[in-house]
């Protein structure tokens, strides 16, 4: 693992980040040997270094995987990272490594990938989300990590979606992109991911949270972007 500073930092944040990345390597058992990571104080930054075209819109995370043309890097803002509490930096940290897993494994990028055969604004959106629920499911893999999903798991805004979303399309891509508990049965602890679940949709009861529910059940069962992006158009198709 190289680090190249864009931005200068004290040495005491530069050996905390280098701690909680490699950290996050070991528990997910990725190779870093490979793996640069840039300090800067903006992703286009590293973006520029790298050749690669900037994006135009801000972007939030702290620590952010690039690829760049099948070298792993991961962008640090120092700055914006140490600020965070200590769960969510390694969440963080587990979800950016998850995505370096993903990215070198055939296997993981079917699950969200979308066919070549497939190309509209619903399938990439559905896309997005299952990626979000494959790099949820990796690190569920590991029992020791799943704690670290369970605490960074937005119960209250999940519930309010769930009360507030009429049954569109548009509500149940959203949901998915949000539903942890999901990617915690997925990855075989069935009866922790639907306790989760359960806790968010006791007492609540309308048409959308019916469908989604028979829609994410689906998912579980057939776990891929073709399948979740044509059941979801059935399920939700008078919307």
């Amino acid at each position: 693992m190289d680090i190249i500073q864009l931005t200068e930092v004290p040495a005491n944040d530069l050996s905390n980040v280098r701690n909680i990345i490699e950290w996050a390597f070991e528990e997910l058992n990725v190779p870093s040997n490979d793996v640069i990571i840039y300090i800067t104080d903006d992703h286009n930054k590293v973006r520029e270094a790298l050749g690669i075209e900037a994006v135009t819109h801000e972007e939030q995370p702290p620590l952010k995987y690039i690829d760049a043309g099948g070298q792993a890097v991961i962008s640090v803002i120092p700055s914006k990272l140490l600020r965070l509490r200590e769960g969510e930096v390694r969440v963080m940290a587990l979800r950016e490594v998850a995505l370096i897993k993903i990215m070198s494994d055939p296997e993981l990028i079917s699950m969200w990938a979308v066919p070549q055969n497939m190309s509209d604004n619903v399938v990439h959106r559905v896309s997005l989300a299952m990626l979000r629920r494959t790099i949820d499911f990796v690190i569920a893999k590991y029992q020791a990590l799943i704690q670290y999903l369970v605490n960074a798991f937005n119960r209250d805004e999940l519930k309010n979606l769930l009360t507030t979303c009429q049954p569109t399309i548009d509500c149940a891509i959203t949901t998915l992109a949000l539903d942890i508990p999901l990617s915690i049965e997925l990855a075989g602890n069935v009866g922790l991911g639907k306790s989760l679940w359960n806790d968010v949709v006791r007492g609540l009861n309308n048409d959308f949270i019916r469908r989604y529910d028979d829609f994410r059940d689906f998912v579980r069962n057939n776990f891929s972007v073709e399948n979740a992006y044509n059941y979801l158009l059935m399920m939700f198709r008078k919307s």
